[in-house]
């Protein structure tokens, strides 16, 4: 296999190479310039580089981990192929922290590759003979998303995406390929708005995220394996993980939309507030009390276009990006909900399978007598159980973990957030971006809602009445603090973090009380 990076992007032979799990050396040149990428079997193990900058010493003296003159030490014991040896036997590095320097140098030898739109390649197959020690394990999807993430070229992603007007869906197996990379909140976002047969044009006019890192993103997943382009002429059946049919392709040209979500025309409910806030909370009590098709406004036997189109339009004018300048955190909730709420709507119905069992709810062709009469609460979260959105939603709320465990609270909070606005119900979603938020003074009234929230969801959890209490100590709401940590205890006698909690409120009273007795004592009359 060789090419030309002018015909064939980078992306192409490093999938092709992990698909097949083959074997080999792919060289990429361009000028002088000459990089290695070894495999075995699919994954990359090592790359090396002549570009002198991108050698292990050069690496480590500009991370701070060695000095200059170490390094030449090193080099006068040997090659430079030996200096991660001599760094372990001179117990200058520990081994692990040289495989961890090594999977770093091989990254930032192909990251830069992703900007290359000029130059050959070609992948040798046969085995790879490494020394001892130098043999890695790196995620060829991983390598592939974070250099097109670093991307900063446009006209390579716009070559990679074959034009807006492109149709997308799943590849099979998805959901394997996904679990493999490790997505931001706003990945997910975008993987979300993606079904059996999505335009790139219509999933750009959604995205709150702006035109180049949206196509960045799609992108990397058309790279990844993860979606595909629908092939005009297709007699083969829909490769969607899920039982939906594709659509038969009709062309037609890509719609017209406006990328920014901000902004407005004249004719903009924004325009006058109070026409715009009652037309939110109008739909904010149809997202809570009415059925998925009196939400999208469509009737039960509306097909699959309709349903999207509808979903679309609902979901730009109720985007809460569209009213982030805006200080009213009731409005901002309202937002919140119905923003999600439409994405489970269409999430549901957009596949027969989920579709066919909510109707079958909705019009009691398997209820019992005594069932009620009310259609079931749309943002109920046994209405569309197993979907996609739940499964994003749950992959936000572990990166969010992990990011969290990290202290990188900004990040926890977006993978929060996100998880929050798919499933808008669950509480401990609720509760963890109550966590995040309360380690920031700023956001702590924000932090409050969200325990508040999570409490109402689930009264009989001890941890959240903790949280919130401690919240409240933090800022000095001491009678409130001692309220929450009593109802831990109500509900669970027992809990050492309630008790201990309690007994330190406590304890501190009793400090500021004769704190303030000798300040008295102080200024009394003599």
């Amino acid at each position: 296999m060789k090419g030309k990076l002018s015909d064939q992007l980078i992306s192409e032979p490093l999938n092709t190479i992990y698909a097949k799990g083959q074997t080999g050396v792919l060289v990429v040149y361009r000028g002088t310039i000459e990089k290695k990428v070894f495999f075995e079997q699919g994954c990359c193990v090592l790359a090396n580089s002549n570009v002198p900058e991108e050698d292990l010493g050069g690496l480590l003296i500009k991370i701070g981990k060695i000095t200059p003159d170490q390094l030449e030490a090193a080099e006068r014991k040997g090659s430079k192929q030996l200096l991660g040896k001599f760094l372990v036997e001179a117990n200058i590095l520990m081994a692990d922290e040289l495989t961890d320097f090594l999977v770093l140098q091989s990254q930032e030898i192909i990251y830069p590759i992703f900007n290359w739109n000029s130059g050959e390649f070609e992948f040798q197959i046969g085995a790879v003979s490494l020394r001892d020690g130098q043999k890695l394990s790196l995620s060829v999807p991983n390598l592939i998303f974070e250099g097109i993430r670093r991307i900063n070229n446009p006209e390579i992603v716009h070559k990679g995406l074959r034009g807006l007007d492109k149709l997308i869906r799943f590849c099979p197996h998805y959901e394997s390929k996904v679990s493999e990379i490790f997505l931001k909140p706003d990945e997910a976002f975008v993987l979300s708005r993606v079904d059996a047969s999505t335009r790139i044009s219509e999933i750009l006019q959604l995205s709150p995220l702006g035109l180049e890192v949206t196509q960045k993103i799609l992108y990397g997943f058309l790279s990844t394996g993860i979606i595909e382009f629908v092939s005009p002429v297709s007699d083969s059946p829909p490769v969607a993980s899920t039982a939906t049919k594709t659509r038969p392709y009709r062309p037609s040209p890509a719609p017209e939309f406006n990328l920014e979500i901000g902004s407005q025309s004249k004719e903009d409910p924004e325009d006058d507030m109070g026409t715009a806030k009652a037309e939110i909370f109008l739909m904010l009590d149809t997202a809570k009390n009415r059925n998925y098709y009196d939400l999208l406004g469509v009737s039960a036997t509306a097909a699959s276009d309709e349903l999207k189109k509808s979903y679309y339009t609902l979901a730009k004018k109720f985007h809460p990006d569209r009213y982030h300048h805006l200080k009213d955190t009731e409005l901002k909730n309202a937002l919140e909900i119905i923003f999600s709420t439409l994405a489970q709507a269409y999430d549901t119905l957009k596949v027969p399978a989920t579709r066919g069992s909510y109707d079958s709810k909705i019009y009691k062709l398997d209820a019992t007598p005594s069932a009620e009469d009310k259609p079931p609460r749309v943002n109920s979260p046994s209405t569309a159980a197993g979907s996609g959105q739940q499964k994003l939603a749950e992959l936000n709320y572990r990166q969010g973990r992990g990011y969290l465990d990290q202290q990188d609270y900004w990040s926890a909070i977006q993978a929060f957030r996100q998880s929050v606005r798919l499933e808008p119900g669950n509480a401990r979603y609720r509760y963890y971006l109550g966590v995040a938020l309360s380690k920031n003074p700023k956001w702590r009234r924000e932090a409050e809602e969200h325990f508040v929230k999570a409490i109402e969801i689930e009264q009989f959890n001890a941890e959240y009445y903790i949280a919130l209490g401690a919240l409240y100590k933090d800022v000095g709401m001491l009678k409130r603090a001692e309220s929450q940590f009593k109802q831990a205890l109500q509900i669970s006698p027992h809990n050492a973090a309630a008790q201990e909690a309690l007994e330190g409120l406590q304890e501190s009273n009793g400090k500021g009380s004769k704190a303030l007795n000798s300040l008295k004592n102080l200024f009394r009359k003599r």
